[in-house]
């Protein structure tokens, strides 16, 4: 049998990796058995997938939805995606986020419909466009980082900048998922 574990995503920005608190968020969600589930780029995406795969002996993979198209059109070099933590890259024939929305779908759709609970570092349009998915589609979502970081975020999502509370709220959200209530 499949031992199935919660899909955490982590949504962030691709050019500044905010170290101080992607780096532990990945260890963090290495040592509780969650998989780790990111957009497969760089900046936080790169850090919060460093820090889960450093975790010895750990349960879960680190997966990463990688984009095939460049918004010119042009494909994606695999210079570019995946990140060299990414263990199950997961390629997709979309953009690699919705620019100015003008194709709404892009990976960001798959990133939040395959998280069980996402957890938003700060970014800019992009992640932004995921927390708005995200509150759009129900999903569990807590920011994390510094406060003045999510000053134009959508919605008015939990925020924090403890990682003990991030793990607070993973628990909570993934028990029903744990207890196989939820799929």
């Amino acid at each position: 049998m499949i031992d199935k574990r919660p899909i955490i995503g982590v949504m962030g920005s691709h050019e500044k990796p905010w170290e101080q608190f992607a780096h532990p968020l990945g260890r963090m969600i290495a040592e509780h058995d969650y998989h780790l589930l990111t957009g497969a780029g760089g900046g936080a995406m790169t850090a919060v997938s460093k820090g889960f795969v450093e975790v010895q002996n750990r349960a879960g993979y680190s997966i990463g939805i990688v984009p095939t198209l460049e918004y010119s059109g042009d494909f994606v070099t695999s210079e570019i995606y995946p990140n060299p933590y990414i263990e199950v890259p997961i390629l997709t024939p979309l953009d690699s986020k919705a620019q100015k929305d003008v194709r709404p779908f892009s990976r960001n759709y798959v990133n939040i419909m395959s998280s069980h609970a996402i957890i938003a570092l700060p970014g800019d349009h992009g992640t932004k466009n995921e927390v708005s998915l995200a509150l759009t589609f129900g999903k569990p979502l807590i920011l994390f980082g510094p406060e003045d970081a999510f000053e134009r975020f959508p919605g008015h999502p939990s925020r924090t900048d403890d990682i003990h509370e991030v793990r607070e709220f993973l628990e909570r959200v993934t028990a029903k998922f744990r207890h196989g209530d939820e799929k």
